[in-house]
């Protein structure tokens, strides 16, 4: 049984890791590629060809576009989180508080954008900041690894019949 949960981790250490760095490579290029298409210039960072059909693309399409790419892999990570806490973790209800997490982390970075949109109608101010930091948060390991960590913090209430 704890063979079994040692390779689950490391099949989800691999898979973090690789989910993580396709997702910064993929938006280092895309944001390359709406530098070189808004200032209609070359960068030194050469495009990868299956991203080559972006430079085709408006510049505001591009931009918007980032909203639901970003949501697209803020989904992507919830699953795997999700999985991980199943595969790994030993407090099956612990893969519940994944989901709670990720859409209190939606709902206050919602929250926050909607603010800054409707009311200080500048999306670059702290509310912008912290919706960034929270989708950070959300493409991330954090979420399984506090909820792993605080498994060994969970105790049985002692039985006082």
């Amino acid at each position: 049984m704890k063979k079994n949960k040692i390779a689950w981790a490391l099949f989800f250490l691999i898979f973090f890791v690789l989910l993580g760095f396709y997702r910064e490579f993929f938006f280092v290029h895309y944001n390359n590629v709406m530098y070189q298409v808004y200032y209609h210039t070359d960068s030194h960072l050469k495009t990868p060809y299956w991203l080559q059909f972006l430079f085709h693309v408006p510049y505001n399409a591009l931009y918007y576009a980032k909203y639901p790419l970003t949501i697209f892999f803020v989904l992507l990570f919830l699953g795997l989180n999700f999985l991980a806490i199943k595969k790994i973790g030993t407090v099956q209800s612990n893969s519940r508080y994944v989901i709670y997490a990720y859409l209190f982390m939606f709902l206050i970075a919602g929250f926050s954008m909607a603010y800054a949109y409707f009311f200080t109608k500048n999306l670059a101010d702290d509310e912008y900041t912290l919706s960034r930091w929270l989708f950070g948060v959300a493409q991330s390991p954090i979420i399984c690894l506090f909820l792993l960590a605080s498994e060994k913090l969970i105790t049985k209430a002692p039985n006082h019949d």
